[in-house]
């Protein structure tokens, strides 16, 4: 895994919160960045197509109670918030925003 400088980061309440959309028609960007970095976690097996739909919801899940061990404040609920988001290294919190 490649070294992230964190001033490069966004801010994570920049970065969007995704969650199950069974009835998404177009593919999302966002997703397709969310299982992308999901696949270098051990999601081999999840396509990267930009649908967040159970196989995406069921990786970010089990990355989320892998994760819990070492952050509680991340919940394993499914859904893609500020906690997520920087336990996969895509975004750093700002604690005064």
């Amino acid at each position: 895994m490649q070294t992230v400088n964190v001033e490069q980061l966004t801010p994570c309440h920049r970065m969007p919160v995704l969650r199950r959309d069974d009835r998404q028609k177009t593919a999302s960007e966002s997703v397709k960045l969310l299982q992308t970095r999901l696949r270098q976690y051990n999601f081999g097996s999840l396509k990267a197509d930009g649908f967040f739909g159970k196989k995406t919801e069921d990786a970010v899940k089990e990355f989320q109670a892998r994760g819990n061990d070492h952050d509680p404040t991340v919940l394993v609920d499914g859904i893609v918030g500020p906690q997520t988001w920087q336990a996969l290294g895509m975004c750093v919190i700002i604690s005064d925003c």
